[in-house]
């Protein structure tokens, strides 16, 4: 199975806005095997499929993350919690 750059583009849309690898697979109205094989191959992380799709997860993480960065920045008890257990969180 190949998806078109169009396609693709939309994976990454949807994935950028979390939804699901399944209701992306819907969107995209793929046959039952081409549903399998979309998500075999995200699951797999080895399609361009996959590429697109984790590429629309990270860059709405980065523009959420970003603007949790400025609420605590600002003063946001909430928000300087989360960069915190952000910091936690990416410690090796």
């Amino acid at each position: 199975m190949l998806l078109d750059e169009d396609q693709l583009k939309n994976v990454e849309l949807m994935a950028s806005l979390f939804f699901s690898p399944e209701t992306i697979a819907d969107n995209l109205e793929l046959d039952a095997d081409d549903t399998d094989m979309f998500l075999a191959s995200i699951e797999m992380k080895t399609s361009d499929a996959y590429r697109f799709f984790r590429r629309g997860r990270l860059r709405s993480e980065v523009e959420i993350r970003t603007a949790i960065k400025m609420a605590a920045l600002n003063g946001s008890s909430p928000a300087q919690g989360l960069m915190i257990n952000f910091f936690k969180d990416s410690q090796p």
